[in-house]
């Protein structure tokens, strides 16, 4: 597993346990630095993807708090908020993602995740975001919020087709949508070529579309992706 944790010394006073899970090395270390110098942070730890985060729960560990971006290898971020939500109901998600979008937030949201913001905000923010998650506060990223709360009021019917896919052909949809090619998904998502070609095709059938352009446009459209992770 990999893990690198940043803690306080032995003797001082507990506080939150808290886990950065992104794949992204120099992402991670920022975030984890971050919430190292947070005052009421006794341990931050950072894990590469949502099985290593799963490991170490089950190894015994506790963790208050986990960051967690939604594109990474193996367990994808929304399957993860549903196991987190049912198995480690003690410990709180924030999703930190580049994928901003309100339609994901809501996703994330209503999966179980207690907040959500943009990897492009300053530290600051996420630090503030990091404390009020921990506190048991909702956090939402600030330019999604008004959005965000009129989507999260309204009924959660698939009255949109995108609302029918698992969290699983959301994952593979997001990366079509980005342009991303079938073995550098299924290599991204631990699948076979051959299981991500299946999952393409349910997305495909779903949103009525007939090409991975049209799945582009569809995600554009819906607020799903943005211009720059395309």
């Amino acid at each position: 597993m990999s893990t690198r944790t940043a803690g306080r010394l032995p003797g001082e006073p507990s506080g939150i346990s808290v886990v950065v899970v992104d794949d992204h090395g120099m992402v991670a270390d920022g975030l984890q630095r971050t919430v190292a110098n947070l005052p009421e942070v006794a341990s931050a730890t950072v894990c590469a993807s949502g099985d290593d985060l799963l490991r170490h729960l089950g190894e015994g560990h506790r963790v208050d708090v986990c960051t967690l971006d939604l594109m990474m290898p193996g367990t994808s971020g929304l399957e993860l908020i549903g196991i987190l939500t049912d198995d480690w109901p003690d410990t709180r998600v924030l999703v930190c993602t580049a994928n901003a979008s309100a339609e994901v937030a809501v996703r994330c949201l209503r999966a179980g995740a207690a907040g959500f913001i943009s990897k492009f905000r300053p530290a600051r923010d996420f630090a503030a975001a990091v404390t009020r998650v921990a506190s048991g506060e909702r956090y939402v990223d600030a330019e999604l919020m008004s959005e965000v709360v009129e989507r999260l009021a309204g009924p959660s019917s698939d009255d949109e087709p995108h609302r029918s896919l698992s969290a699983r052909e959301f994952a593979v949809m997001e990366a079509l949508a980005r342009g991303e090619a079938i073995k550098d998904i299924a290599a991204a998502l631990y699948l076979s070529p051959k299981t991500v070609t299946t999952y393409r095709a349910r997305v495909l059938t779903k949103l009525r579309v007939r090409s991975n352009a049209e799945i582009t446009a569809y995600a554009l459209r819906h607020g799903l992706v943005h211009l720059d992770a395309v």
